[in-house]
């Protein structure tokens, strides 16, 4: 299951999601679509949930989705938004 780190936060507005790291004071946004992976992942679902919720949500095949799942999580990872002991 996904988790974010202890010093993000994250809110959804108009647009998406914003996440925040209090600890280094920096923010990341989220379009709705990378908004719609975060709560799937968030709330338990795997990678070919969100993939699954991307295709049904959107004009965009699955094996697309997966892709854009899989790169958002590198990106998340990256900028050490997520728990280094999630898989997948």
């Amino acid at each position: 299951m996904l988790t974010l780190q202890t010093d993000v936060v994250h809110t959804q507005t108009d647009y998406g999601t914003v996440l925040l790291d209090e600890h280094s004071g920096r923010y990341w946004t989220l379009n709705p679509t990378g908004t719609l992976v975060l709560r799937v992942l968030l709330g338990g679902g795997s990678t070919t949930e969100a993939a699954d919720a991307i295709a049904e949500s959107y004009d965009v095949d699955v094996a697309t989705a997966n892709r854009d799942v899989q790169a958002l999580l590198t990106d998340l990872h990256a900028a050490g938004l997520v728990g280094t002991n999630t898989s997948f």
